[in-house]
């Protein structure tokens, strides 16, 4: 396809030819890309909960799909377009040989001229105009279908509109300006390419491959593009990018600012402030539109998590339990809750099944100090430990502070007093840390238990992760947990040759 006409370069602006539609200006901030890489042949199981097309503004869909042609025949493009509305009754001539034919072959004969997904054709006219689903299509939707050569505050009696005007030539451009930009993309600087942060919308976006990067030069805003990505969501599926949520990922909806926690391969909506302060960090989550928070939620629902920690809860069998983490203490004694400092008052009444979630840790008696668990500081070596029922975990790195304990004080403690506790196993990341070490890029995600390795740089924002939520653990501390699989956007099995090792 000929380059536009009024393509403007100069060396400030690099917004380029946007598709007639709006120039945006861009920063040219290069993202550096992660060196992971998995070095022995896994295939890799998966666990968690898998996301029923979530909203990423870095990757909105993939360049093999933009690319798949024949993922529709005439005969499947005529029954879509009749299932939804009237556009299968419009008749006008292709731009590219005069013909007069139905909106149907024009669609497939423009896929096939330029080896672009006719869904993805469809997608773009709803997107553009709501022609797809219109019972009637106007005379104004079919003129203007693709939203091609039109900017916002544009003349549609413009030179350059009138050219492009017509069902048939918006079908064809449509189709034709993607295939023209992926093909040549890497001559265009001028044009927004992957791998390149810009301001969208006041959001810094990185597009990760061409197709992500080819939408944002033919509608350079976050709006539009959500738009398209939601149609293609709610037409054929799951959506461009399944997603499986490790273990412990907190998620925020950014409309209504509800979060939630993937555990147990469950969605779980944090219900209160307390929950949300005592037993996560909020700055951690990932965040997602409202369209894709619900969708998740959809996905594979769990109970909600509606006790904060050291919540005191009492069953229907009159059993009593302090809450602390995913592990319920039951208080094994009326001396103990009392000589401990409880408050009756505070206990709340629950059903057994509310606890659930929670798995069975040591009973809470007076037999040992600290029975509901503190952090403690040496203070001749200045080390730090969290003591539980007589028993001290050293806390091998500051990382681990910044992960697991972000609201407790940490009390002075005598090497005396010290000696007096049993050693424990070291405190470990909690579920959903990133985590690197000081002298490498490579970055980890902690997934029940286990360190699995995020082997690029398109992973990382393809699952949402926030540079700034990176933690930098000593090689000591990493050795903590094992190494699992590698985290991946889809399945598939990873060798060494295929990373280049």
């Amino acid at each position: 396809m000929t380059p536009p006409e009024t393509r403007r370069l100069n060396e400030v602006w690099a917004g380029g030819y946007t598709g007639y539609r709006m120039r945006n200006t861009l920063s040219g901030i290069r993202v550096g890309t992660l060196a992971a890489l998995v070095a022995v042949a896994l295939a890799l199981p998966w666990s968690g909960i898998r996301a029923a097309g979530v909203f990423n503004p870095n990757y909105i869909i993939s360049d093999e799909e933009i690319r798949d042609h024949q993922a529709m025949g005439y005969a499947d493009i005529v029954m879509f377009l009749a299932e939804r509305g009237g556009l299968n009754t419009c008749f006008d001539a292709d731009a590219a040989d005069g013909l007069l034919k139905s909106s149907a072959q024009l669609i497939d004969d423009a896929a096939r001229r330029y080896r672009i997904n006719p869904k993805y054709i469809m997608a773009v006219l709803q997107k553009e105009s709501g022609i797809v689903e219109a019972a009637e299509p106007t005379q104004r939707q079919l003129d203007w279908a693709a939203g091609y050569a039109l900017c916002d505050g544009c003349s549609r009696n413009s030179a350059l509109a009138q050219k492009y005007k017509g069902f048939g030539k918006q079908v064809d451009v449509a189709a034709g300006w993607m295939d023209w930009y992926m093909t040549n993309a890497e001559e265009l600087r001028y044009l927004k390419q992957p791998g390149e942060t810009y301001t969208i919308s006041n959001t810094q976006v990185t597009p990760i491959n061409l197709a992500t990067a080819g939408l944002y030069n033919y509608t350079p805003h976050l709006h539009g593009n959500k738009l398209l990505w939601s149609i293609w969501n709610r037409w054929f599926g799951d959506g461009p990018l399944n997603i499986t949520y490790p273990e412990g990922t907190l998620v925020k909806n950014i409309e209504s600012g509800a979060y939630a926690v993937i555990q147990a391969s469950k969605f779980r909506p944090i219900l209160n402030e307390s929950v949300l302060t005592t037993r996560f960090v909020a700055g951690n989550a990932i965040e997602l539109d409202d369209i894709s928070f619900r969708l998740l939620e959809s996905a594979n629902p769990g109970r909600p998590v509606r006790f904060p920690d050291y919540a005191l809860v009492r069953t229907e069998n009159g059993e009593t339990f302090l809450l602390v983490g995913d592990e319920k203490r039951r208080i094994t004694s009326q001396e103990a809750f009392a000589k401990i400092g409880f408050n009756p008052e505070e206990v709340e009444e629950v059903l057994a099944d509310d606890l659930l979630d929670y798995r069975e840790g040591g009973p809470l008696g007076l037999d040992l100090p600290y029975p509901i668990g503190r952090l403690v500081q040496d203070t001749t070596t200045g080390g730090v430990y969290y003591a539980e029922s007589g028993v001290k975990h050293p806390i091998w790195d500051r990382s681990i502070l910044q992960a697991n304990f972000t609201v407790q004080e940490i009390h002075p403690l005598s090497p005396e007093t010290l000696a007096g506790l049993t050693d424990g196993e070291p405190v470990r990341f909690r579920d959903g840390t990133l985590i690197k070490a000081p002298d490498h890029p490579r970055v980890y995600v902690i997934a029940d238990g286990m360190k699995r390795v995020i082997p690029s740089e398109e992973v990382f924002l393809g699952y949402g992760y926030g540079w700034h939520n990176i933690l930098t653990a000593t090689e000591r501390a990493l050795t903590l947990h094992e190494t699992g699989d590698p985290l991946l956007l889809v399945e598939e099995t990873v060798t060494a040759a295929a990373v280049g090792i």
